[in-house]
This record gives C-alpha cells, sequence and structure tokens, in this order.
C-alpha cells in the first residue's frame, strides 16, 4: 500500500479536511498525518506568533481552535516533519497550507497548493476579475501583494476556513467580492499588471472566479 503524508502547518489530525482527501485518494493508499505544531500546547506556541514584516499563517489546532504563527518560524518545523515521513517510508508528501514558501527541503517528491494553484491559473482564463478569499483582515495586504507579484489582479476579501459553516461571514465576504468588482467584465478588468487577461478557475458552485 502506497503511503502518502499529509502536512499542516498546525496539529494533526486534520478532521476537517482529510476525510474528504482520503476517499478521493480511495483504499489503495495510506495516508499518515503530521502537524508542525503537533504537542505543542498554547503557551509553547505563543512564541510563534508573526512579528514585524513576518508572513502570517492561521492554522488549526488538534481542539478545533485556530492560530496565527509566522511563516519564517513554522519553516524549520514543516521541514522536520517532511524529513520524518519520509524516514517512515512515505512515497510523497503534500503540504496542507496554500501559503507561499520558499524551496522546502524534501528528498521525494513534495505538492504544495500554492504552486499547483497558480499552474492550474495560468492554464485558464475566464472574462473577469480575480476574486480571492483571505483567512483574515490581518491576511489582506500580504495576499494582494503576493497575487499581484504572481501576475494577478485580485480583489481580495477576507474569510477564515473555519467560518465556512457560518452564514453571515460567508455573506460578508460575498458582499466584499461583489464591490471589489470579482468577475466584472468591464473594459478595465480582467487584465493583470503586464496586460494579460485574467486567469482562474471558477470555485464550485460560483458565479465569479473565486480562489479559497
Amino acid at each position: 500500500m502506497t503511503k502518502v503524508g499529509l502536512i499542516t502547518v498546525g496539529q494533526a489530525p486534520r478532521s476537517d479536511v482529510v476525510p474528504d482527501m482520503a476517499a478521493i485518494l480511495g483504499g489503495d493508499v495510506e495516508i499518515v498525518e503530521a502537524g508542525a505544531l503537533d504537542g505543542l500546547s498554547r503557551e509553547q506556541i505563543a512564541p510563534l506568533a508573526p512579528e514585524g514584516d513576518d508572513e502570517i499563517l492561521v492554522t488549526r489546532l488538534a481542539d478545533g481552535s485556530s492560530v496565527f504563527v509566522g511563516k519564517s518560524k513554522m519553516i524549520p518545523r514543516i521541514e522536520a516533519k517532511i524529513a520524518a515521513l519520509e524516514d517512515g517510508g512515505v512515497a510523497l508528501n503534500v503540504l496542507l497550507c496554500t501559503g507561499e514558501f520558499p524551496r522546502l527541503r524534501a528528498r521525494r517528491p513534495f505538492l504544495e497548493p500554492q504552486q499547483l494553484l497558480l499552474g492550474l491559473l495560468r492554464a485558464m482564463v475566464f472574462p473577469g476579475r480575480l476574486g480571492v478569499l483571505t483567512p483574515s483582515e490581518r491576511h489582506v495586504p500580504q495576499t494582494i501583494a503576493r497575487w499581484r507579484a504572481s501576475g494577478f489582479d485580485a480583489h481580495v476579501a477576507p474569510l477564515s476556513p473555519y467560518e465556512e459553516h457560518d452564514p453571515a461571514a460567508v455573506r460578508r465576504a460575498a458582499d466584499a467580492l461583489r464591490a471589489g468588482h470579482a468577475g466584472d467584465r468591464g473594459p478595465d478588468r480582467g487584465a493583470d499588471p503586464g496586460g494579460e487577461p485574467a486567469r482562474g478557475p471558477r470555485g464550485r458552485g460560483a458565479t465569479r472566479p473565486l480562489i479559497p
């Protein structure tokens, strides 16, 4: 049986996402979960909070709560989990985070969602402005900068992934995307800073280009 490692920035198990992934992967794949914050208490996690201009990551703890951590502080911990799972015999590791990371050390195949997402976006074309959801207001400036650096004129709105079942929160995010003209087809929309057509997939059931 093939072993696949799923690494979260927070704490394993990720009962909110992994069961759905396991159903897709099927019974021939053994999933091994690991979290960069596994075994740490709130007090031990506190020093990992973002400081200065460090990129903010939000992640889930084992008790279902969420926490903000600094990306630079998490990189060594993530790389340690990659190495541990590789030593345990996984054929592939997957990072359960869409943040943008420098090249992480890995001896076996390693998938980063952000890189896969960018490849998909650049392979697709839609007539409208890209809408992007980011976990919190604190994330908005860094998320705008990241997407612009990648060549996308995206409108960014905050919505925590842990609020997806809160109708009021979802409604606020939808209203913010509309206010930012996500999906508009006007003459100045749908172009990146270099003048290329906007690219991106449409979210399931969405009527506008949407990236969670």
